[in-house]
Parts: structure tokens; C-alpha cells; sequence
């Protein structure tokens, strides 16, 4: 290399610092070099979604030639320099599925313990349901970002003394983690969720009457199809499916070009099996492993980093099935018959619509926090991927139904803070973030979602009590938290809330201690536990 190559080298720009249409426009403008394409207007327009006389368009091209990731402009042409060939290359080939080479492991399926070089199996037939509760058996097939420890289910129902004769109702299933639990002890459960992927990823996961010896064959079949065809996708003719429907903007962030082309095709196949419980168990784990092969990162809310190394969508897709595939051996070897988990796709401010009085023995939950985090933005992707959402009006009416922990849930007619408002500790809470965020342009609505968050928490404690058995427990996972450096005593509160409601006890214990990545306040995060 010149030596005015390595001074230039010395002074680059790292990629990950580039804003995302930068990126989006860089790859494109690569892909074309490599195809030997003259790089034209229009298509940069159809992919980013800005229209060609869009200031902002044309000023990411040209930050991408200042910033000397690329060499020339639309009119004559671009090229490579020299010192971002390497980075050139990994682009490429991270994007080039017409000679990538697709593992063909899942085609030894009679092997599947034997993978890699790795042995698979990780338990032997001598081991316990409580062992496999431990080690996630069923559980790992979809983790969710809040969920609790499994063992923690499990030792709260043996502390509780919690039989195979009682109800245990989960107000926040999330991705199932209190259902599967209780599923593998053969006890009843219920679990509610507002977001209907969480809901299907919760029965899926606690769907194990499976027949395994179809569930091969399809497998094998769906794989061999997808391998056979990924090379000549553009020859295809295939249903585009929600790479249509989903905002080209969002799908962009989410999926490289070659991932999208990946999963359209895997899930085209899928889709043509005719067993309901295996396309769903299928589709679990092309959603879960694009999530895990795209471009997000979820620290501490959802970010995306197009040219960070992740493991091939292919690679985690085939793992996947094989672990599901030895999680349905193993909990099937046990001969157990196991009572079916009922999941329902709705708020639990609703459960009296589905639960008898006096019918439920014990509850545990992790609800949302009041953290402005925003859940159905983490699950956009796999929203829109299994077809819960069309457009965003869909996904508004889901935002209007969750408990609001996060200012995009508020909407004008929301008004749970009036059930709060004799309390006083919310209104002090409130009050002080007013006044650190009056006179900013930003957290005008912090103050509101406190109040908003505890009136749908009211409301939720107030949802269980009549169905709760005498004496019943309902037991609730919670994190204090901190807003603008204002400190929201979550536990404390809530409990207030369920004194002043007409539970006969509450307590808490503490589960963990936390802390900010933005303060360096410990935060608790405790178990309020509720007694009728």
C-alpha cells in the first residue's frame, strides 16, 4: 500500500458510525459496483423510499464520497478506493446469496446430535422436568428481552404449594416463560398478552404433542427446497408477502438485501405445510433467527448496526430446528400427559371475560415498566414477517390495548390516570418530573405516562382480585426506575394501590439489583407480593 493510502487509512470514518440511509445507499452503491451496474437515482429512490429531489437523498450520497467510502457520483459512474476494498468485499459477500454457501448439516437430520462436531443432546432420558425447566427446554426456543429466570416460576409454585389441581393465571405472558413452567408440572394455566405475536410464540412453545417422525420430513423437505432455489430467487416467481407491506423504511433497517431474499423464500415453504402445529413451530424459528441475523440491537431500546458481524440467518435457522426438534424428544420421552396451556390474545384489563370468580389460586407476572420503552417496536420484524400486522394502523390498535409504560402508547383518549389521582405519591412522582422537563423541548409527556402507567396497573390489580381464590397470591416481578433523574418508587406504589383496592396483605422482597446504564443510581427490582 502507497503511502497516501495508509494516511487515508489511519484517518477512516468507521461504518458503524455512518447514519442508516448512508448505509443503506453505501451497500447499494457496492452491490452495483459489483455487478458490474451503473448506480441510478431512481432505484436509490424505490429502495430508501425519498423521492429523487429530496435534499436529504442527495446529501447522504455525497457525505458517502466526502467521507471517502466511494470514488466518483451518479453521472459517471462509481468505484472502490483502494483502502475500503476489504470492507468493500465483506459488504458483498454479506449480501451476495446467488454464490453464498448455504450449510446443507440440516439435511443429516438423522444426525442431529452429531452436528458441527458438537453434541447436541444435553440431557440424558435419567433427568427431571425440573432439570429441563432450568435449562430452558422449550423455553430457549424464543427468549423475549424482559423475561424472568425459569427457575424462579418454579420455585415460587413449590413455595407456594401450588398442586396439579390449581390455576395459575400470567397477566403478561410475554414469550411464555410462567406457561411453559407450568406446563412441564401439569398445572393449568392461563397467560394473556396484548401482542399477537407473543401470544403465538406462547402457544407454539407449549404445543408439544407434536409428531416428531413428520416434523423430520418436513423439515428436510422445507430445507431442501430453500437450498435448492435460494440461488436463482430472481428467476422465481414469488409472493413478495410483507417485504410489500411492511414500511420499505423499517424493513430496510431491520433486514439486509440478501436476508430478506432469504427469508421470503424459507417462509414460502414453510407455508405450504399442511400440519398446522409444525408450520408454526417452523415459522417460530425463521422469525427468531432472522431477528437474531439482522441488524438490530436492543440496548437500550432498538438500534441498528448494518455492518456489525452476525452469525448466517441459514446457520441459526438449522440449529434452531434441531434443538426444537431434541426439546420435543425429550419432553415427549417423559410419557407425561401434559395439560394444555391456554394463551389469549388480548389485555389482561379483560381477563373477567374469560376467568371465573373465585377460580384462580396463584398469579406471577413481570408487567412493563414504566421505562418509555416501547415493546411493539422490539417485535416489529417477526409483527409484520408472520402476518399479525398489515400496516400501521394494525399496529396502532395493538399500541392502544398494552399497559402504558411508554409515552407512544398514549394517545388522546387515553385516560387511566384518573383511577390514580387521589393518589398522592403518583401525583408527587408526576409533579417533580414536570418540573425537571417543563422548560425542555423533550419529556413533555413523561409526567402523563407515569399517571397513565400506574392507572392501567390499578386497573390491573383490580381485574384479578374477584377472580382470586381466598388467600391466592399474585405475585408481581417490578423494577423502581428513574425518569430525568427522578426516582419512581414502582414497588411502593403499586403496593398502595393494592392495599387501598382490598387485597388483605402486600409485601415485597427483593429479586435483584439493577443498574442504569444512564445513572449510576441502583435501581431494586423486587417481588410485591399480593394476598387476597
Amino acid at each position: 500500500m502507497q503511502m497516501r493510502d495508509r494516511i487515508k487509512t489511519q484517518e477512516l470514518i468507521s461504518p458503524n458510525r455512518l447514519p442508516f440511509l448512508q448505509s443503506q445507499v453505501l451497500q447499494k452503491l457496492f452491490l452495483d459496483i459489483h455487478n458490474n451496474k451503473k448506480s441510478y437515482l431512481k432505484d436509490i429512490v424505490k429502495l430508501t423510499n425519498y423521492k429523487k429531489e429530496s435534499k436529504i437523498l442527495n446529501d447522504a450520497i455525497n457525505a458517502l464520497i466526502i467521507k471517502r467510502f466511494i470514488v466518483g457520483n451518479l453521472k459517471k459512474g462509481f468505484s472502490v478506493p483502494t483502502y475500503r476494498i476489504e470492507f468493500y468485499k465483506q459488504v458483498v459477500k454479506k449480501n451476495d446469496y446467488k454464490h453464498k454457501n448455504y450449510s446443507k448439516n440440516i439435511l443429516k437430520f438423522s444426525y442431529v446430535n452429531k452436528l458441527n462436531g458438537k453434541n447436541r443432546t444435553l440431557f440424558s432420558r435419567i433427568k427431571t422436568i425440573s432439570d429441563y425447566n432450568k435449562e430452558g427446554i422449550c423455553h430457549k426456543w424464543y427468549d423475549y428481552l424482559e423475561d424472568f429466570p425459569y427457575q424462579l416460576i418454579e420455585e415460587k409454585i413449590n413455595e407456594y404449594k401450588i398442586t396439579k389441581n390449581s390455576l395459575i393465571v400470567e397477566p403478561f405472558s410475554g414469550s411464555g416463560t410462567t406457561n411453559i413452567t407450568a406446563k412441564m408440572f401439569n398445572i393449568k394455566s392461563i397467560g394473556f398478552d396484548a401482542n399477537p405475536l407473543m401470544t403465538f410464540i406462547s402457544k407454539v412453545k407449549t404445543t408439544w404433542n407434536v409428531d416428531l417422525k413428520l416434523l423430520k420430513k418436513e423439515i428436510i423437505n422445507v430445507s431442501e427446497n430453500f437450498l435448492n432455489n435460494i440461488h436463482n430467487f430472481d428467476k422465481l416467481d414469488i409472493d413478495k408477502d410483507f417485504l410489500e407491506r411492511m414500511p420499505k423504511k423499517e424493513l430496510n433497517q431491520w433486514l439486509s438485501f440478501a436476508l430478506q431474499k432469504e427469508v421470503i423464500l424459507l417462509k414460502s415453504y414453510i407455508k405450504k405445510i399442511e400440519n398446522q402445529k409444525i408450520q408454526d413451530l417452523l415459522l417460530l424459528a425463521m422469525s427468531r433467527s432472522a431477528l437474531d441475523a439482522s441488524y438490530v440491537s436492543f440496548c437500550p431500546g432498538t438500534t441498528f448496526y448494518p455492518f456489525r458481524e452476525k452469525e448466517e440467518f441459514w446457520n441459526l435457522f438449522t440449529n434452531k430446528v434441531i434443538d426444537i426438534y431434541n426439546d420435543l424428544e425429550k419432553v415427549q420421552s417423559k410419557k407425561n400427559t401434559y395439560v394444555e396451556a391456554t394463551l389469549i390474545n388480548d389485555t389482561c384489563l379483560n381477563a373477567q371475560k374469560y376467568i371465573k370468580f373465585n377460580s384462580i389460586d396463584f398469579l406471577i407476572t413481570s408487567p412493563p415498566y414504566p421505562n418509555d420503552l416501547e415493546y411493539t417496536r422490539q417485535t416489529r420484524l417477526e409483527m409484520y414477517m408472520l402476518d399479525f400486522v398489515n400496516n400501521m394502523d394494525d399496529v396502532q390498535k395493538i399500541k392502544k390495548t398494552m399497559v402504558k409504560g411508554s409515552t407512544k402508547l398514549i394517545y388522546k383518549e387515553s385516560n387511566s390516570a384518573r383511577y390514580v389521582s387521589v393518589f398522592q405519591s403518583v401525583q408527587k412522582v408526576s409533579n417533580e418530573i414536570y418540573k425537571q422537563t417543563k422548560d425542555k423541548n423533550w419529556g413533555f409527556d413523561y409526567p402523563r405516562m407515569v399517571k397513565e402507567f400506574f392507572g392501567d396497573m390499578y386497573l390491573c390489580l383490580n381485574e384479578f382480585l374477584p377472580l382470586m381464590k381466598k388467600n391466592a397470591h399474585y405475585l408481581l416481578v417490578v423494577g423502581d426506575q428513574t425518569i430525568k433523574g427522578v426516582y419512581i418508587p414502582v414497588c411502593d406504589i403499586l403496593i398502595e394501590i393494592a392495599l387501598k383496592l382490598g387485597y388483605s396483605k402486600a409485601s415485597k422482597e427483593l429479586f435483584r439489583m439493577r443498574r442504569s446504564t444512564g445513572h449510576n443510581i441502583a435501581l431494586p427490582e423486587e417481588i410485591v407480593i399480593l394476598k387476597k
